[in-house]
């Protein structure tokens, strides 16, 4: 049996009942002492504490129900701190004053003594006459003077200073930030490291005491010792960046911004081409929207800027990003083909940003549309039509002949003007990165959709990581400006780095204040890749006991634009079995570098390019390295790839094929080969060059392989089916007659993810 609830709870250091009672409240049906805990129970209890400790983690409660805030003590805990700080001073102060009246006793001793040195030089002088008494040694008296003033200094000093060891566990209040160094948080306990690393590990999280856990962890593992946990909130500069942007101007209306979402080849990019009479299909790689557009249109209705996501599964991620910076949705639905899975995902981001819908019926021209079968299959996912009660406007459309377009364009318009869509106009520009790539010649190039504020050429932006001058402005027309305001979507030149796809922008003042952001920025994410790692290299160490180890495929992505990265990481991740995993060493934007390789090197990574290539420095170390290296241009062919690579890295299934079997009937000795089995082949062929199998009353009792085959006294490689031979088992000397000989091979099939 394994570990119970009593030995769980020892090493808690808590009572089984108490143990008991969070164990039930987690959901387990644990009960009584003797209860074995799984390894799942573990994880399923820690799952729930941390839920307990999120509270926790926003609003701590201290011992007497006074409620302490993330960001420090409540008035009351204060109020405690400083009555305890009074109390010390006070006591520092009466010991000052002790000190100070021993002082001036042992001035006054000292007195003494030099006046009663001075009196008996007076005596002296004086030549009284002496007595049969033993006259007074002044050197002894002041010896002694001195001697006994020491004496009581030493036993007062060591009476205000000899303290005990306190012999009783006290508990504290332990403030923890949202990232803490195991180490470090051993010591704000005043217990060593092992102790803490023991905790977490009865927790089911394996780590150093180097390595860095977060808040909630360390709240539970600080509870569990028996301390209070604070959680305390870090200065957020990001917060205050914030709070630092004020408009003064009231809000203007702006343009909406329009998301096109839908399944692959539905036609989303088709209807926006045809909206900006361009031809941005064609330049697709198959016919496949690679990465978002944004484009900004003058209709007949109005301004409006129209976001062009990708309707392939693995872009899950760009998609949902497109929702989350957009006002009116535009799903597209072919009406020959109907709902799709990434209809409904599109369907599920929009409801989840809250925004509203509009429902494009496209491919009403082409055989087998159905437009009524559409609308019923939207309304049971809650998109009910207009016509049919509901408030979902849906148009038929033809986005390859234009019909319907322009009732699509007033239904839009429409939808804008009653959500009253307003923006700021004056001050400093802000909003979210739609797409952003590395140009050779340009250098990084970000796609902005600015939310409020007016972008303006020479601002200095923070972007992510990025921050630089704004050196041009480029519309969606490829026209430059000097200025764009809300609901613009623009390519801007100038950042020093490529920004990620959905990263925020802001114009600041300075590039003091720009370097602090930066390099707030730049902490946060190394601790978070410090908990990734770590999360990495220990994984679940419950669940991995007595594992097979995963197959690791490392893997180097460089791409064109970093929306593509985004969403080829993400689906990359998901390709992940029991058996294999893909690890990204490295991803970025641009060309793939010297470094790149360097680096697939150092960790045996294969690099992947998509719609980017080696330059010839990168090229030579791939060549003379023999680093596997594929370009793409078309992501299923990317997966495909890294499938087939993933199952190379698998070890073969080896099975078993029994060949032929034989019957025993009388054993033989032979002076050349010892005992020699007289057979009857009663299955299959019996062949010399495999192993073999000695089987009595069909349990194995030898495995090995033959010395000899022979038949009619000639050494043969094969006899077949019902025929008769004699066999030798090479170093086996128990053969029986009725024992079977079986015959079998053994064979390797490649495994597949």
């Amino acid at each position: 049996m394994g570990i119970t609830v009593k030995d769980f709870a020892k090493t808690l250091k808590i009572a089984d009942k108490a143990l008991i009672e969070r164990m039930q409240k987690a959901g387990l049906s644990h009960s009584k002492s003797s209860d074995e805990v799984t390894p799942k129970d573990k994880q399923a209890l820690l799952k729930f504490l941390k839920g307990a400790k999120t509270t926790a983690s926003k609003s701590v409660t201290s011992e007497s129900g006074v409620k302490v805030t993330s960001r420090g003590k409540s008035s009351s805990t204060t109020s405690s701190s400083k009555s305890y700080s009074d109390n010390i001073e006070a006591k520092r102060a009466a010991a000052s004053e002790q000190l100070k009246e021993q002082q001036i006793k042992r001035e006054e001793q000292l007195k003494a003594a030099v006046k009663q040195k001075q009196e008996i030089k007076k005596a002296k002088s004086k030549k009284i006459q002496q007595t049969s008494e033993k006259p007074v040694d002044v050197k002894d008296q002041l010896s002694s003077a001195v001697n006994a003033y020491k004496k009581k200094e030493v036993i007062f000093e060591e009476s205000q200073h000899q303290f005990e060891a306190p012999k009783e566990f006290i508990k504290k209040d332990i403030e923890i930030p949202e990232t803490i160094q195991v180490g470090d948080l051993a010591k704000s306990m005043a217990v060593k490291g092992g102790e803490v690393v023991k905790n977490l590990m009865s927790l089911g999280v394996v780590a150093t005491i180097n390595d860095f856990i977060d808040q909630e962890t360390a709240i539970l593992v600080v509870e569990e010792i028996g301390h209070n946990g604070i959680a305390i909130k870090e200065e957020n500069i990001e917060e205050d960046l914030a709070n630092l942007i004020k408009y003064k101007d009231k809000p203007k209306s702006r343009p909406p911004v329009i998301t096109v979402m839908g399944h692959v080849d539905h036609g989303k990019t088709t209807l926006l081409d045809f909206i900006r009479k361009t031809k941005v299909v064609d330049g697709e790689a198959g016919g496949i929207t690679q990465h978002i557009g944004a484009y900004q249109v003058e209709t007949s209705k109005g301004t409006l800027t129209f976001i062009d996501t990708p309707g392939h599964a693995a872009f899950s991620s760009m998609r949902a990003r497109g929702a989350n910076t957009t006002d009116i949705v535009v799903l597209v639905v072919a009406a020959n083909d109907g709902i799709k899975p990434q209809t409904e995902e599109a369907i599920n981001h929009a409801k989840a940003a809250g925004v509203s819908i509009v429902v494009a019926i496209n491919k009403i021209d082409l055989d087998g549309a159905d437009i009524d079968k559409v609308k019923g299959d939207l309304a049971a996912k809650d998109l009910t039509p207009e016509d049919w009660g509901g408030n979902i406007q849906m148009v038929p459309v033809s986005a390859l002949k234009g019909d319907g377009v322009d009732d699509l364009l007033e239904r839009i318009s429409l939808e804008a003007e009653i959500l009253e869509l307003q923006a700021h106009y004056d001050g400093a520009a802000q909003g979210v990165v739609i797409e952003s790539e590395l140009d050779k010649f340009r250098g990084s190039v970000a796609t902005f959709l600015i939310q409020n504020g007016t972008l303006k050429v020479g601002d200095l932006v923070v972007s992510g990581n990025a921050i630089g001058k704004i050196k041009s402005i480029v519309d969606s027309d490829g026209q430059k400006i000097k200025i764009a305001g809300p609901s613009a979507a623009v390519e801007v030149l100038g950042l020093n780095s490529v920004p990620n796809a959905g990263d925020q922008f802001q114009v600041v003042k300075n590039e003091k204040q720009a370097r602090e952001i930066v390099e707030f920025r730049e902490n946060k994410e190394k601790e978070k890749k410090l908990l990734k790692q770590k999360d990495e290299s220990a994984g679940d160490l419950f669940e991995t006991l007595g594992q097979e180890a995963k197959k690791v495929l490392n893997v180097i992505v460089k791409t064109d634009v970093g929306g593509t990265c985004e969403a080829i990481l993400a689906a990359l991740n998901d390709l992940g079995t029991d058996k294999a995993k893909v690890k990204i060493v490295s991803s970025g934007v641009g060309g793939i570098s010297e470094s790149d390789a360097n680096l697939a090197v150092a960790v045996d990574s294969i690099i992947i390019g998509f719609n980017v290539r080696a330059d010839n420095t990168a090229k030579k170390i791939i060549e003379s390295e023999s680093i596997p290296l594929s370009y793409h241009s078309i992501i299923y062919e990317l997966l495909d790839d890294v499938k087939a690579r993933m199952s190379g890295l698998l070890d073969p299934i080896v099975k078993e094929v029994i060949v032929g079997t034989a019957e025993v009937l009388e054993v033989f000795n032979s002076p050349k080969f010892g005992q020699v089995a007289g057979c009857n082949v009663v299955e299959g062929n019996v062949l010399r060059n495999k192993p073999v199998r000695v089987l009595r009353d069909e349990i194995v009792i030898f495995e090995g392989e033959l010395n000899s085959l022979r038949r009619f006294k000639e050494d043969v490689n094969e006899v077949k089916n019902g025929n008769e031979c004699g066999m030798g088992i090479k170093n086996y000397k128990d053969i029986k007659p009725g024992d079977k000989i079986e015959v079998f091979d053994r064979k390797e099939e490649a495994q597949e993810i």
